[in-house]
């Protein structure tokens, strides 16, 4: 059994991980007799050492990078792209190749994880897709892996794999807080219909930043709910105006391409941006530059994603590590924070502090 880890022999044994650690590497501090029963009990069950698991997995040199197909939101931004190019440059400088496998998860799982998981030395996922409702399924990654696996871009397994990820709750409430310091009284917020760990996280970041400025004589948040297809939601807005509602003075739009739908539909309404209607959104993908007005966002620093992911994947393939032993050591969560980048699609009404 190629998968019988350290701590399986100590269990089986009644002794500690560490006495095991020991006997296996022929240091001291073990008698002769447990020595030789750790030994021969990793002998019968086909224990291999770390340094033998860790041999056999580079001469593969193979990483996995994984983007999960899902609800549809990594479909609509090139997020994934600047993710993948920062993966790929710290694969490069360790001396491993990238290959790219596309997991969706409409289709039956079982052979799209064995393929993922075949001649490959480690995992990276773009988790950006998966929901909670998915996260029983989404485990056999975690019975059936080999080998190390890191999530991209999601915190919902972070009790169960390394996590790389942006803070999306604080990095909402700044920008939220910072249209509210421009003068805004009336927040707005472009909702996606479509939910994700990411959205809900950064729906909470909203209410925080609402909460902590409850004394200045804000009006209640405005939600409009659309679509994720920036296509769809242009027809969501429409709705919405053509029912007679007016839009607050300041919007945060879930992501970029939202925010571009948003602002594209307020000027063909007559509105101008930001001078009736601030816009802001989150990611600073290459659209933000692309719009009249340029959209003010929360810069996520995409591909410092990729490449700490690929870092700290480096790091358990080196260390002999599985998604199972990965545990033992400590779980490694990275939060990101973002950075305010301004342009031109939100205006103060007043100085800011």
């Amino acid at each position: 059994m190629a998968d019988v880890t350290a701590r399986d022999l100590a269990n089986m044994l009644g002794i500690s991980t560490a006495a095991v650690s020991m006997a296996l590497n022929g240091k001291p501090g073990v008698s002769s007799e447990t020595r030789t029963k750790v030994l021969a009990a990793a002998t019968k069950l086909g224990y291999v050492t770390p340094k033998s698991r860790q041999s056999e997995r580079q001469a593969k040199n193979i990483v996995s990078f994984v983007i999960y197909v899902g609800v549809g939101v990594a479909e609509q931004t090139t997020f994934s792209t600047f993710v993948m190019r920062g993966a790929e440059a710290a694969a490069k400088e360790m001396g491993y190749r990238i290959l790219v496998h596309y997991f969706y998860a409409d289709q039956p799982w079982d052979d799209q994880v064995k393929r993922i998981l075949s001649d490959t030395c480690g995992v990276v996922m773009l988790g950006t897709d998966i929901t909670l409702p998915q996260r029983n399924a989404f485990l056999q990654f975690y019975t059936l892996g080999n080998v190390p696996l890191v999530i991209i871009d999601n915190f919902l397994f972070s009790a169960y794999v390394d996590c790389v990820g942006n803070d999306n709750t604080y990095g909402v409430k700044s920008a939220v807080s910072y249209l509210i310091r421009c003068g805004h009284k009336s927040i707005g917020y472009l909702r996606s219909k479509q939910r994700i760990v990411n959205f809900d996280d950064r729906e909470l970041g909203i209410h925080l930043s609402m909460t902590e400025h409850k004394d200045e004589e804000l009006t209640p948040l405005q939600v409009i709910d659309v679509d994720i297809s920036p296509d769809k939601a242009r027809e969501d807005i429409f709705a919405w105006l053509r029912a007679g509602n007016v839009p607050a003075e300041a919007f945060f739009c879930e992501n970029d391409m939202l925010a571009a739908a948003f602002i594209r539909v307020l000027k063909e309404s007559g509105y101008r941006v930001p001078e009736d209607v601030s816009v802001m959104g989150f990611d600073d993908v290459q659209i933000c530059e692309m719009i009249e007005p340029p959209i003010t966002t929360m810069h996520a620093f995409k591909e410092r994603l990729g490449r700490i992911s690929v870092e700290l994947l480096h790091t358990r393939i080196e260390a002999g590590d599985t998604i199972q032993t990965s545990q033992e050591s400590g779980l490694m969560k990275v939060a990101l924070s973002l950075q305010l980048k301004e342009r031109k699609s939100v205006g103060c009404r007043k100085p800011r502090n």
